[in-house]
């Protein structure tokens, strides 16, 4: 996708430049700021004064301008004392070095892109920072205020700008760090971005303008093949390695050698014994020093029920069952030439159907010491029972209006035991209903339109975000509906191309939730992709 964009106008202070207000001491902060905010500041950005006469203690300078006064004057003080705050200021300036060199790996990926510089600054000053270790030969052309006797935010400057770029307005992105700045650049149709540590990274921002999302997305999820772990809330120094993620990421992207999966067999996809000795935070190398590939393995329904684990199990008990989550999602994600290799869906069907809880639902793990009924589970193992055929099976008739009564009653609207986010639940009802072949249950879920239209706009964490979206999509829900959260999750993806972790699932004993960067980013990528597909 080529970008539109032909010009990008930084400024220097704030934006290319950081400078330390505490290096001066010559004069208060509130002093300095004073002066900045005074009408011979912007004279002197405009040129019309040059920095001594700016720095004097008379009242009225000697100059046309006779209702401006002094900074001396203002501030009391001795003209050296301020002309040595300037210089100090000017000395403490140093090169943002994360957005020079995204600035410099744009031009290198597109050579014809003109850079230019746009800031308000004095003559003297412009020559010092001209020998600040920054990239001058890079750019096409410095708009300096105090030469060119304008400055920001008079429109005439950005005029001027604009004019001497050659191009539409429309064509131009602008990156300062003052708001009134902005204002200006966008009231002449300039793309402006503001610079702002409270506002999402402005390397990446230009990155998603001039670059295609999508290309991003998906080199992220290559380079990091098969290194796309879950991470914990509070938890951060623990990489866990679980299954349930990567069959998630797998059915999103049919990539298999991205992931990593430890089928119920003890057999090993996308790792080898020897890279990892220490999984999930626990050592798995035997006494004699090999790697115990088949620990924490149970051979259950002849090894056809998934483990939510890859190795040994952290933060809950040592010992794990296998769920009828992960299993779902298993026979949910394989691809068709693996299903040969595995159990008979079947037998795994009839394992779920004898699993019940008390109110002849069934439950989370095979476990009868863990009797958890969980609606997203359920909404996964119904999509199971729909997608091999057996949606009209009796056994299945009160889980089905179990997931029916939690959609009409908004039963996880704050999440669950298992689950941390509305969206989780959403999602996969949404995906039940896109997926089955009854009309009867499609007619039972059409509330979930409703209730994903419920949710839009509604802030919430990146992972649950892109669920959100994805459940729109996959229920054809009018983009123009979901247009504000598309633009949301749009601005978040990060400089490497990749999205954050958010959170969607939670440790039932702690409630510590759980977020997987990878898992967000193919979300986003099939959100992209279909957007394209639909433009």
């Amino acid at each position: 996708m080529a970008s539109k964009f032909k010009v990008l106008v930084f400024d220097l202070g704030g934006v290319l430049l950081d400078w330390d207000r505490h290096s001066i001491n010559a004069v208060s902060p509130g002093q300095f700021l004073t002066i900045m905010n005074s009408t011979t500041w912007h004279s002197l950005d405009r040129g019309n004064v040059t920095l001594k006469e700016a720095c004097k203690t008379c009242k009225k300078r000697q100059t046309r301008l006779r209702h401006e006064k002094a900074f001396g004057y203002i501030l009391d003080a001795d003209p050296s004392v301020v002309e040595t705050a300037m210089y100090q200021a000017q000395l403490s300036l140093r090169p943002k070095t994360s957005l020079v060199q995204t600035m410099q790996d744009i031009k290198a990926s597109k050579p014809d892109l003109k850079l230019y510089v746009m800031s308000n600054i004095s003559r003297e000053h412009f020559e010092m920072v001209q020998n600040i270790q920054l990239p001058w030969s890079i750019f096409d052309r410095v708009f300096a205020s105090g030469v060119e006797g304008m400055r920001k935010p008079d429109l005439c400057f950005f005029q001027h700008v604009i004019k001497e770029a050659g191009v539409h307005p429309s064509e131009i992105i602008m990156i300062d760090d003052t708001a009134e700045n902005v204002c200006a650049a966008r009231s002449q149709g300039m793309h402006a971005i503001l610079v702002d540590k409270l506002l999402p990274s402005v390397s990446g921002i230009l990155l998603n303008l001039l670059h295609d999302p999508l290309q991003r997305a998906e080199a992220f999820l290559k380079d990091n093949a098969r290194n796309h772990y879950c991470v914990v809330e509070g938890h951060k120094e623990i990489r866990i390695k679980d299954n349930f993620a990567q069959l998630m990421i797998w059915e999103l992207t049919d990539d298999e050698d991205i992931i990593f999966l430890k089928w119920p067999c003890g057999k090993m996809h996308g790792i080898h014994p020897s890279e990892n000795g220490h999984l999930n935070g626990h050592s798995n190398v035997q006494p004699n020093g090999h790697f115990d590939g088949n620990a924490f393995v149970a051979s259950d329904v002849k090894n056809g029920l998934w483990n939510y684990f890859f190795e040994a199990p952290v933060l809950t008990t040592a010992e794990f069952p296998p769920d009828a989550d992960t299993t779902s999602t298993a026979y949910l994600s394989l691809p068709e030439r693996y299903l040969s290799t595995v159990p008979d869906v079947r037998l795994v069907l009839d394992k779920m159907t004898t699993n019940l809880d008390l109110d002849g639902i069934m439950q989370t793990y095979f476990d009868p010491t863990r009797p958890r009924t969980t609606p997203e589970v359920c909404c996964n193992i119904l999509r199971v029972f729909h997608k091999f055929g057996f949606g009209s099976d009796s056994r299945i008739k009160k889980t089905e209006d179990y997931i029916v009564n939690c959609l009409h009653h908004n039963a996880c609207l704050n999440g669950n035991r298992h689950y941390s986010t509305p969206e989780s639940f959403l999602y996969f009802v949404a995906r039940l209903y896109a997926e089955t072949r009854s009309e009867s249950l499609r007619k039972r879920l059409n509330a979930i339109k409703e209730k994903l239209q419920e949710r839009l706009n509604v802030p919430t964490n990146p992972l649950a975000l892109a669920l959100r979206l994805f459940a729109c999509q996959s229920v054809d829900i009018e983009p123009q509906l979901y247009r504000k959260d598309l633009e949301t999750l749009m601005s978040l993806q990060d400089e490497d191309g990749g999205w954050p972790i958010g959170h969607f699932c939670c440790f039932g004993r702690t409630g510590a939730r759980i977020g997987n960067r990878g898992l967000t980013t193919a979300l986003a990528v099939r959100i992209l992709q279909r957007e394209k597909q639909h433009a």
